[in-house]
C-alpha cells in the first residue's frame, strides 16, 4: 500500500486514476478486476465465495484519500468488522511490541467519498514466512516458535473486563460498552463492545441476513451468556432454513431440542471449576498460518509483522488458546516433556510408510518446540490448552449446528453429562482435518494463489477416492462422500 500511495501522490488528483498502471502480485489487472477477490481460490463453492467478496467502490475517490494519507477519526457509529480491526491493530501498537501495520485512514461506513467501508494501512514489514519455511533449518523454526510464544505471552497477560469486539472509543459512541482497565487504558481510549464475528449477521452459509433484534450480539460480561448467545443465534438460524430432514444434520426440531438442551447446561458453566480458572476475556490471533506471519529479509527466525486481525473477537482463554496451524501436532502426539521419537519398527516400514513417520515425527518436534515453549513463556496459555476438550468442543459445536447438523452437539452434550466418548464427531473431525492439513487448506477449501489450483484439485479428487475405497467395508460410497469435506 506504501508504493499505491506514493504514486498516487506523484499524480494531480484529478488524474489519479486515469493515469495510475494497477497491479496485483506485480501483474497487471483491469480496473474491473480491482473489485474482485484475487488472494486465492476455493475447491467447493468458488463462485459463490467470489461473490461474496466482490465489493465495487469508488477508486477515484479512495486514491484522493490515499494520496493525503492522513489518519482520520470517523464520528459516525462504527460498522463491526472494520472498526473493531482498526480497533484491535491500534491496541495492539499501543500497548504490546507485537508487530502489526500502523492504520493510515479508515472509514467503517459506506458513508464515505468511496461508497464502501475501507482501511488504509502500511505494507506488512518483511516476506510472508510461508516464501521460507520450506528451506528454513530447524534451529531457525524453533527460534521463530519461540519468538511467537513470546509474542503471545503479551496478549494472554491481558485480561478484559468483558467478551467481544475492541474498539477505538472514539468509533464507538453509539454501541454498548465497556471501558478498559483505567490502569492499562489511562486516555479511554478503547473498548469492548459487540462481537464482530460475522456469523451474528451472516448465515454461515446461506448468507441470510438477521435483523432479529432478540440476537445478542454482545457484549458478554460472564460464560454463560456468551454461550447461550451461541445458541440462541443457532436458533434464529434455524427457525428461518426450510424445513429438511437428513441423517446426519436432523430437522430443524431436532435441532432446535439439541440447542434448548445446551442453553441449559450453558446456565451452569460460570460455576465450573476448572473453566473458572481459564475463562478470563483475552485477546488473541487465532489464524496464525504461515500467510499471516512475516518474517525479516535477513533474518527467518524474527517476526516483523502479524497481519489479518479482521474479526479477531475477546473470547475466554480457553477457547482463544491454540497451536498455530503450521505447528499443530499430528494424532498420536504425546504432550508435555516427551521426545518425540520415529515408531520402534521404524525400519520395517515400507517406502510410503517410513515417508509417512518421518513426516509426523518432523511435525511432532515442531509441536513440542510450541508445547514446551508455551509453557515456559506463556504458562497461562499452556494450561488453557489443558482444560478437557469437551469444554471447547461444546462452544465450536453449537456455532455449526444449523450448518452441520445436531450429530456432533449431540455426541458433545453426551460427553459432558454421561463422560461418554463421541466417536462419530471424531471420525468426523479427523477426516476434516485430514483434508485440510493434505491439501493445505481450511474448512472453505480456499487455496493460496501462489499454489497451483489446477493441481489443488486433482488431488483433492484422488484423496476422495481413496478415503472412499478405505471405508468401503464401513461405508457406501454415497456415505463417505457426504462426510468429505470438498465433494466434486
Amino acid at each position: 500500500m506504501s508504493s499505491f500511495m506514493r504514486t498516487c501522490r506523484k499524480l494531480p488528483r484529478s488524474q489519479l486514476v486515469a493515469q495510475m498502471s494497477i497491479s496485483c502480485r506485480g501483474k497487471p489487472i483491469s480496473r474491473e478486476e480491482l473489485f474482485t477477490y484475487t488472494n486465492g481460490h476455493f475447491l467447493i463453492n468458488e463462485d459463490y465465495q467470489l461473490a461474496r467478496r466482490y465489493q465495487q467502490f469508488n477508486l477515484d475517490a479512495l486514491c484522493n484519500i490515499a494520496a493525503t494519507a492522513v489518519p482520520c477519526r470517523i464520528a459516525d457509529p462504527a460498522f463491526l468488522t472494520t472498526a473493531s480491526e482498526v480497533g484491535t491493530l491500534e491496541y495492539i501498537r499501543k500497548y504490546t511490541n507485537i508487530p502489526v501495520p500502523r492504520v493510515f485512514s479508515w472509514s467503517p461506513n459506506n458513508s464515505n467519498p468511496v461508497g464502501a467501508e475501507y482501511i488504509i494501512m502500511e505494507k506488512a514489514v518483511g516476506v510472508p514466512l510461508f516464501e521460507r519455511w520450506g528451506s528454513m533449518p530447524e534451529i531457525e523454526k524453533l527460534e521463530l516458535t519461540k519468538h511467537l510464544t513470546q509474542l503471545e505471552a503479551q496478549l494472554s497477560a491481558i485480561s478484559f473486563p468483558a467478551y467481544g469486539g475492541l474498539y477505538l472509543r472514539a468509533d464507538a459512541d453509539r454501541l454498548r460498552c465497556q471501558d478498559h482497565d483505567s490502569h492499562v487504558d489511562k486516555q479511554h481510549l478503547y473498548c469492548v463492545g459487540p462481537s464482530p464475528d460475522r456469523s451474528f449477521d451472516i448465515d454461515t452459509v446461506a448468507d441470510i441476513p438477521t435483523k432479529n433484534n432478540l440476537i445478542d450480539h454482545g457484549l458478554w460480561s460472564n460464560l454463560s451468556d456468551f454461550g447461550i448467545s451461541i445458541a440462541k443465534r443457532k436458533l434464529s438460524r434455524i427457525a428461518q432454513q426450510s424445513p429438511d430432514h437428513q441423517p446426519i444434520r436432523g430437522s430443524a426440531q431436532e435441532q432446535a431440542n439439541h440447542l434448548e438442551i445446551t442453553i441449559i447446561l450453558m446456565r451452569m458453566l460460570d460455576s465450573h471449576p476448572i473453566l473458572a480458572q481459564f475463562a478470563q476475556p483475552t485477546l488473541w490471533h487465532t489464524d496464525l498460518h504461515m500467510g499471516n506471519i512475516f518474517v525479516a529479509p535477513n533474518n527467518n527466525s524474527q517476526i516483523t509483522a502479524l497481519i489479518d486481525v479482521q474479526s479477531l473477537s475477546i473470547l475466554p482463554l480457553f477457547l482463544q488458546a491454540r497451536w498455530p496451524v503450521f505447528l499443530q501436532p499430528p494424532q498420536e502426539y504425546t504432550k508435555g516433556l516427551v521426545q518425540p521419537e520415529l515408531p520402534g519398527d521404524f525400519n520395517s516400514l515400507d517406502k510410503d510408510e517410513k515417508a509417512t513417520a518421518l513426516h509426523d515425527w518432523t511435525q511432532a518436534k515442531l509441536a513440542k518446540a510450541y508445547d514446551v515453549s508455551t509453557f515456559l513463556e506463556d504458562r497461562l496459555a499452556h494450561n488453557a490448552m489443558a482444560v478437557p476438550s469437551v469444554f471447547p468442543e461444546l462452544f465450536i459445536c453449537v456455532g455449526e449446528t444449523s450448518d452441520v447438523g445436531i450429530v456432533p452437539l449431540r455426541e458433545c452434550l453426551i460427553e459432558v453429562f454421561q463422560n461418554c466418548k463421541f466417536a462419530k464427531y471424531q471420525e468426523w473431525n479427523e477426516v476434516q482435518q485430514l483434508a485440510q492439513r493434505s491439501l493445505d487448506t481450511d474448512a472453505e477449501g480456499w487455496v493460496a494463489p501462489q499454489l497451483d489450483f489446477a493441481e489443488k484439485q486433482r488431488q483433492n479428487k484422488e484423496l476422495l477416492s481413496m478415503y472412499v475405497a478405505r471405508m468401503a467395508g464401513e461405508k457406501s460410497a454415497e456415505e463417505a462422500r457426504r462426510i468429505w469435506p470438498f465433494p466434486e
